[in-house]
């Protein structure tokens, strides 16, 4: 390499003369040729330093440390910021301590039975359950007692607790058996430390028998039941009389068949034209648990019809004076024997009205005055024997062509039965004794031809 003598060479300007450049253009050549040789100077004054790398220097260890604990001081306290913040929206910070709950005093079984004996409650109406014992309820009388567990109504701070306790509640009387659910609340008082008891609420009343159903009683009401099976039927045998009545009646219900008896009368001047009906009843009995005992008519049989005719007495008043006579000699009479009040006998002949008392007391060759011919009104019929009976009644001996006869419970008083031929069957009653008959029958079974 040849290396160049900046003295020897020949600057811009004179080369721009030798070349011919015009003064300007010499002077301008000029300085650029000045420039290149200074920065020429300057890259040979930095050779052997110019692009290359100093060595690695130590770092200041305590100065990094501690710019590292300021920087998670600083996220610390952002992310606690955060938190802060949360709580303070979420409301965590308005909630109320929560109260130490009161040590309540618990409610024993003694003081549940207290409450109930304590409870004034009403027997329920038994009006409604049919054909059963009327008399007065004795209750109630609590059982199957069960404690519900405690209820907190309310805000903290304002509480109030309560329980119940369910029961049921009995009644009854000789014929029936009532049950009640009941509810009795209890509210605890802070101030006096017990629990009150509040008022009693009730629920439905079932019931069941104690007894069976009293077939007399039924009965009695034998035209309703009649009428709401079958109208027709029921007007036919409206008000008939009941001659005989076998009834099975438990405590689980049963039947009752009755034999019914009825007389249709129509009369001219002469003759009283009668047209007996008769016919046979089944009736079934059932409990009902809200209704007492039901009464159905499983069986209304065919009405049977017997048309007659009875003679006018000569006053115009059926069955009087010498229709109810009988003489004696006319037949043999028939020796019933020693008896007293209270045997049962069966006399046969034909029922008559109670009228004409001083022919009938004349045919028994027997009076007393100091009774009505009727036994006031206890007496309804007359059976006027076949034939004449002897009879020694307690102690004293009697000849009978009639007897009294009593058929309690009969809704016609037993005019339905007038005319016909009988056996009536009962206990000699002196209740029933007539200003004409020394006893009357108590006419338990009446037998019609």
């Amino acid at each position: 390499m040849t290396e160049l003598d900046p003295q020897k060479s020949a600057s811009p300007a004179d080369s721009a003369k030798e070349e011919g450049l015009s003064p300007r253009a010499a002077a301008e050549a000029k300085k650029a040729a000045a420039a290149k040789a200074a920065a020429a100077a300057y890259i040979q004054s930095a050779e052997g330093g110019y692009g290359g790398v100093d060595a690695a220097q130590p770092r200041d260890v305590k100065k990094g440390h501690r710019a590292a604990i300021i920087i998670g001081l600083v996220i610390c306290l952002l992310v606690a910021a955060g938190a802060l913040t949360y709580l303070f929206t979420s409301g965590f910070f308005n909630e109320t301590p929560a109260t130490e709950e009161t040590q309540r005093v618990p409610l024993s079984d003694q003081r549940v039975i207290a409450a109930f004996d304590e409870v004034s409650m009403d027997a329920p109406d038994i009006s409604r359950f049919a054909y059963v014992s009327q008399d007065a309820l004795i209750g109630p009388k609590f059982s199957d007692i069960v404690l519900s567990e405690p209820t907190n109504l309310g805000a903290p701070g304002n509480q109030i607790v309560t329980c119940e306790a369910t029961a049921t509640a009995t009644f009854k009387n000789k014929g029936i058996e009532i049950n009640v659910p009941v509810t009795l609340p209890f509210e605890y008082s802070d101030a006096g430390e017990t629990w009150v008891p509040g008022e009693l609420v009730t629920g439905e009343v079932t019931a069941s028998p104690l007894a069976s159903a009293n077939a007399n009683d039924i009965l009695a009401n034998l035209n309703d039941i009649l009428n709401a099976n079958d109208p027709t039927y029921g007007e036919a045998m409206a008000d008939a009389s009941i001659v005989k009545t076998t009834a099975d009646l438990t405590i689980d219900g049963g039947p009752i068949t009755a034999e019914l008896s009825k007389t249709v009368e129509t009369k001219d001047e002469k003759t009283i034209t009668s047209e007996l009906r008769t016919s046979t009843v089944k009736l079934g009995v059932a409990w009902s648990n809200t209704e007492g005992w039901l009464v159905t008519v499983t069986e209304a049989g065919k009405i049977e019809t017997t048309t007659s005719q009875i003679p006018v007495n000569p006053e115009g008043e059926e069955g009087g004076g010498g229709a109810a006579s009988v003489n004696p000699a006319d037949t043999t009479p028939e020796n019933l024997g020693s008896v007293k009040y209270g045997d049962t006998v069966t006399m046969s002949g034909t029922l008559q009205a109670v009228k004409g008392a001083a022919a009938l007391s004349k045919g028994n060759d027997y009076t007393n005055k100091e009774v009505t011919a009727d036994a006031n009104k206890s007496v309804q019929l007359v059976l006027k024997l076949n034939r004449p009976v002897d009879i020694k009644l307690n102690g004293k001996q009697y000849r009978l062509t009639t007897i009294a006869v009593a058929t309690s419970g009969l809704d016609d008083n037993g005019k339905s039965l007038i005319g016909r031929k009988a056996d009536v069957k009962g206990p000699l009653e002196e209740s029933f004794a007539t200003s004409w008959s020394p006893a009357g029958i108590k006419a338990l079974e009446i037998h019609v031809e």
